[in-house]
């Protein structure tokens, strides 16, 4: 990541180099926080135990609704992963499980702490420009080969909450979720955090059930302790969150403060010069900003490597 970067990113260095400083995205100066509500001490492991599932043991004295119980448990829609060619856990040799593994492999050393090597800047950002770039479909690959490493939990959070589509690709969906979290509505974690049974390490945020309020939401200072809480949920987790495209909503550019990487995905022939400068610009409070080249045509595939474009990550 420190390497030069390469001539043909000179494009996103100067749409960085117009771009404000994160100071003109940053929230006016808070007291301290409480602990979240979100990130129960019940829901924590002890580190001398290896962590797998979200584990419904009873939250300040009460017990786990029923509700939440019966739905801790998804499938994956495997017909539709198929027609979406997306990757699937019982199909690692197509070329995109293994571009996806190629991404995966540049992602997880940027997620480690230098000195510790604990996995503390855990919370990756998926968005684009405009709508049908791809980002979902790279949510969902990404979490998916990342689900493949051991002893790692990940955590896929559907974050556009206008327009979910995580849902689509799972079967027992939930209709409680991220937003049921954020108002309220339910309190821990581990109410609405769903398990998939084909891939036990790969966990699920849905959207959950819609509001008026909805995409306000999630420039909350409440997403930012639901963040926080979800990083924490495991020993070794990377929480991955598909969210609304930054052009569409102010909302990405405020979420951009409280994950530590943001995947931009630039769709072939769709994202115009100034629209990908304008999205880099309200995003820039990010400190760990990559692209991925998405929907490429096929005569210009002279290699099975992904289109994985990178400027690095800020310093200062």
């Amino acid at each position: 990541m420190n390497e030069p970067t390469p001539p043909r990113l000179n494009l996103i260095q100067r749409a960085m180099a117009k771009a404000p400083s994160a100071d003109a995205y940053a929230p006016p100066r808070r007291e301290p926080a409480p602990e979240p509500v979100f990130d129960s001490p019940a829901a924590k492991a002890p580190p001398s135990e290896p962590v797998r599932a979200p584990e419904h043991k009873p939250v300040n004295g009460a017990a786990v609704a029923p509700a939440a119980q019966a739905s801790n448990t998804v499938a994956l829609n495997m017909s539709r992963l198929r027609e979406g060619r997306m990757v699937t856990p019982d199909n690692r040799a197509s070329v995109t499980y293994n571009e996806f593994r190629s991404i995966k492999r540049k992602l997880l050393p940027l997620t480690r702490d230098p000195e510790t090597r604990a996995t503390t800047k855990n919370i990756v950002m998926i968005t684009s420009a405009l709508a049908g770039e791809g980002k979902t479909y790279t949510a969902m690959n990404l979490a998916i080969c990342l689900a493949a490493e051991r002893n790692l939990d990940v955590i896929l959070v559907d974050g556009d909450v206008v327009r979910a589509s995580v849902a689509q690709y799972f079967e027992g969906a939930p209709a409680e979720g991220l937003l049921d979290l954020l108002l309220g509505r339910r309190q821990h974690v581990d109410e609405v955090l769903t398990r998939c049974s084909e891939i036990p390490n790969l966990h699920v945020l849905f959207a959950g059930r819609r509001d008026d309020s909805s995409p306000e939401l999630l420039a909350s200072q409440r997403m930012a302790d639901v963040c926080s809480a979800l990083s924490r949920r495991f020993r070794e987790c990377i929480v991955v969150i598909d969210a609304p495209p930054v052009l569409a909503t102010a909302e990405p550019s405020a979420l951009a403060m409280h994950v530590h990487h943001l995947l931009m995905v630039v769709a072939a022939g769709q994202s115009a010069r100034h629209q990908i400068e304008e999205a880099l610009a309200g995003v820039v409070a990010c400190p760990s900003i990559n692209l991925i080249f998405n929907k490429s045509p096929e005569w210009q595939r002279a290699t099975p490597y992904p289109y994985y474009y990178s400027y690095g990550e800020k310093t200062g």
